[in-house]
């Protein structure tokens, strides 16, 4: 086991913008059943924000638990390579993708262990959504390259609630709509949202004036609108709002412009880390849309490798898309150590971070 700068980022629960790294003592040899991971590349999005401030609410916070109710790790998403295994079918210096704490190691308990990895049975965890709980091995993994892993990290876990946000909304048949209006236009998985809708239906990407050359350059929208213009939109056509920004006063006005909203779905909250609070709105009663949820849905209906096939192919012309240099959609931004991820969490908090950027952080 590395002995070196055992760690841990911790985050105030009821104020994001306090944090601390907590120095952890070495880990004990792992028990029977056990792996030790240790994470060493991972995102930091706006989604990791949205992690913390439904983190109560959403049971984010319970996933990597603390011995202290007042802090918490958020969750993240990378790469780890296993340290030490006391399981049969799991070798040291494997590499897995998952869920992870922003720590410098994390035990699991493997259970399910198979070819394409396993799942973490650890008690605490078996009550938290399973789609949380995998952890994928590289060396099989469709849709991992080693020479793309940063990419993967920021896109992998925004792309797959697109994915499927998309998938949703067109399995409903657009609950009816002619249009859908994405807010928060210019972030990861809104676009990526967009590129997905496909031309199925129009879609407008709704943007503040900063960020209206980004999206409207992104490719992934028919039309780009700034919040200030929203009143340009004709009233009479059936829309469906789809709310990546978490901002009631945004929502209001859609909802009272629109006069034929067919749908309000809520995603994120890209803009506001205030947990939201009963709103009295005409039209259809805005609802929170889980990816999990249509995950489980048509792993079901198509079984997982078709689900995997179609996720695939996807996600491999969104890579192609995002990484044409003509459209200057992603500039990696690597920070190292987790002194970069507190800064990092603490820019993202703030709103200062551009959506050209995705920021990862190496151990």
């Amino acid at each position: 086991m590395p002995q070196h700068h055992q760690a841990r980022l911790l985050i105030n629960k009821q104020d994001l913008s306090q944090m601390h790294i907590e120095a952890l003592s070495p880990p004990a040899a792992p028990a029977p059943g056990e792996v030790l991971l240790a994470p060493d590349l991972f995102s930091l999005t706006t989604n990791n924000v949205t992690y913390a401030a439904y983190g109560e609410a959403m049971r984010y916070w319970d996933f990597f638990p603390t011995d202290d109710a007042a802090w918490g790790q958020v969750p993240v998403w990378g790469f780890a390579n296993v340290v030490a295994s006391a399981v049969e079918g799991i070798s040291e210096g494997e590499r897995f993708y998952g869920y992870f704490p922003p720590a410098s190691v994390l035990r699991v308990q493997a259970g399910n262990v198979g070819k394409r990895g396993f799942r973490d049975t650890t008690a605490h965890r078996q009550a938290l959504p399973a789609a949380y709980n995998q952890y994928l091995r590289c060396q099989v993994d469709p849709l991992y390259t080693a020479d793309s892993e940063a990419f993967q990290v920021i896109y992998r876990p925004l792309f797959i609630t697109s994915f499927t946000l998309a998938d949703f909304l067109a399995d409903n048949n657009w609950f009816g709509a002619e249009r859908v209006v994405i807010s928060s236009a210019s972030s990861k998985t809104a676009y990526g949202s967009g590129f997905c809708i496909d031309d199925a239906v129009d879609t407008i990407g709704l943007t503040s004036a900063r960020n209206r050359d980004f999206v409207a350059s992104s490719g992934c929208y028919r039309h780009t609108l700034t919040y200030s213009e929203l009143d340009t939109l004709d009233t009479q056509v059936p829309t469906l709002y789809v709310d990546f920004s978490g901002d009631r006063e945004l929502r209001s006005a859609i909802h009272h412009h629109c006069r034929e909203l067919k749908y309000s779905c809520v995603v994120g909250s890209a803009q506001t880390v205030a947990m939201p609070t009963k709103q009295t709105l005409p039209g259809p009663a805005p609802t929170f849309f889980f990816a999990p949820d249509q995950i489980i849905k048509r792993t079901a209906e198509w079984g997982a490798q078709t689900f995997g096939e179609q996720l695939g192919s996807v996600w491999s012309r969104f890579g192609v898309h995002v990484n044409d240099p003509q459209r200057e959609l992603l500039r990696i931004v690597e920070g190292h150590g987790l002194d970069a991820a507190q800064q990092v969490f603490a820019q993202l908090l703030a709103g200062g971070v551009t959506p050209q950027e995705g920021h990862v952080i190496r151990l």
